[in-house]
């Protein structure tokens, strides 16, 4: 017994994260604080090398995010517990998809007491979405996947052909209570060529990976909150579009893109108060009061140029830094930070420039424009 327990550990370690397992040395005894960034790093280069393939992908995306909100996200497998890492993990996730997508619209369906309710509708306006997760999330009974996705079904029917219909489900029971069959919405989402990919927390469902198997989706279970957050993460990057044979060639996508006024009292048609900025729509001048957004007027979508800039370049992203050690390297200096680089670095196949692993991460996740080059 004394050998079992010293080979596995006692029982009461179990609870306890053991944060000095995951420390590192280099040569010299020091602690190698860049094993961590080094570690996602490769992770996030791996995802940006799939996604590198010549593909059409939706730009204008319209995603609902379902939250189950059963009694299993009260669990406290994860601390405090399962509803608030996912909460605070949601929040994050809403910000950084409209960082990348900003031209895109979101919407939250919560599912608990065997009912599917409507959180916030497709919007393209963040704090809302933030606002909601924050202040109106309470856990009870068991959840309804096929009532939350039929719901999500028929808001996104109504998503214009060149929209790509996505939705993301954070999954954390065991079991689903279904009014009906849950294979037949499987079908008829695969037949509206919408996306469903789940997150499981706990177990693996064979459920859920089959619906996301038929809708081209992806599933994966959480086994932390940082690989939670991980798997939340390449939901910002857009996924190659499913669109039929009937929509496979370019279509035309009418924008408008308005002025900013202000000084001027008038009342927005958004929600219908007086405020003295905002944007005119340039088709039938009636004004709201923030972008991206749609004229509630003449339905135009009304966008700024910024936001179209940041939403093309998932057409045509960087090329991977070729990774090279320092002697190898031409410039033993990132041409981004100045900062020396002293062990391995990555260059531009393009412009020939050095960088540091820390910008290489930045340039290739965030800016999406090598600086060399520029």
């Amino acid at each position: 017994m004394d050998d079992e327990e010293k080979a596995t550990g006692y029982a009461w370690e179990g609870s306890f994260e053991r944060s000095w397992d995951g420390i590192q040395e280099d040569e010299s005894g020091a602690l190698d604080l860049n094993a961590y960034v080094t570690d996602s790093g490769e992770k996030s280069r791996a995802r940006r090398q799939e996604m590198l393939q010549r593909v059409r992908k939706g730009l204008i995306r319209y995603v609902y995010v379902i939250v189950d909100l059963s009694k299993s996200m009260s669990l406290k497998d994860w601390k405090p517990h399962r509803c608030a890492v996912v909460t605070d993990q949601v929040q994050q996730f809403i910000a950084d998809y409209f960082d990348q997508n900003p031209i895109s619209q979101l919407g939250l369906i919560g599912i608990k007491s065997a009912v599917a309710e409507k959180l916030s509708d497709l919007s393209g306006n963040p704090t809302h979405h933030m606002e909601i997760l924050k202040n109106t999330l309470t856990v009870h009974g068991e959840p309804s996947l096929q009532n939350a996705l039929e719901m999500a079904k028929a808001a996104l029917k109504i998503v214009p052909s060149y929209g790509s219909k996505e939705i993301i489900c954070i999954y954390g029971s065991l079991s689903s209570r279904d009014p009906g069959d849950i294979y037949a919405t499987m079908a008829s989402l695969q037949k509206d060529s919408i996306r469903c990919s789940f997150v499981g927390i706990g177990a693996e469902m064979h459920l859920l990976r089959r619906i996301a198997k038929e809708t081209h989706g992806t599933y994966a279970v959480a086994m932390d909150p940082t690989h939670f957050k991980d798997l939340l993460s390449t939901f910002t990057i857009p996924s190659p579009s499913l669109a039929s044979s009937a929509t496979k060639f370019a279509t035309l996508v009418e924008m408008g893109f308005p002025q900013r006024t202000s000084g001027i009292l008038s009342m927005c048609v958004c929600h219908e108060v007086f405020t003295k900025v905002g944007y005119v729509c340039p088709r039938c001048k009636s004004k709201s009061c923030e972008l991206p957004t749609v004229c509630a007027v003449c339905t135009l979508p009304l966008v700024s140029s910024p936001h179209l800039a940041r939403s093309y370049h998932h057409l045509f992203p960087i090329e991977n830094y070729q990774k090279k050690t320092n002697q190898e390297l031409k410039i033993r200096k990132c041409f981004s930070c100045l900062v020396a680089i002293i062990n391995a670095g990555y260059e531009c196949p393009c412009c020939l420039h050095s960088f540091c692993n820390e910008c290489d991460l930045y340039i290739h996740d965030s800016l999406h424009n090598c600086p060399g080059c520029k």
